[in-house]
């Protein structure tokens, strides 16, 4: 597994943050969109999008760091 994320500016909400689980070949498994700024946190078990636009203009990520932040959107209802 390979844990990627990227950030957007969300007018009104602050820096969006998006973490990506994918398989070793890209394929994205799961994604979890967190606010800092609101507290917002969105989860997609199954995403539309399988495969990524340029994952090499995204940051390396963590396991943990997914896992972190898929637990706060399930502790919220976000699933």
């Amino acid at each position: 597994m390979k844990y990627l994320k990227m950030s957007q500016f969300v007018p009104m909400k602050g820096e969006a943050w998006m973490y990506y689980e994918c398989e070793d070949d890209m394929t994205v498994n799961r994604v979890v969109t967190h606010l800092p700024m609101t507290g917002e946190t969105t989860l997609t078990p199954d995403p539309v999008i399988k495969v990524l636009f340029r994952p090499e203009m995204m940051l390396p990520s963590t396991q943990a760091d997914f896992e972190k932040h898929w637990k706060i959107g399930e502790a919220k209802g976000s699933a």
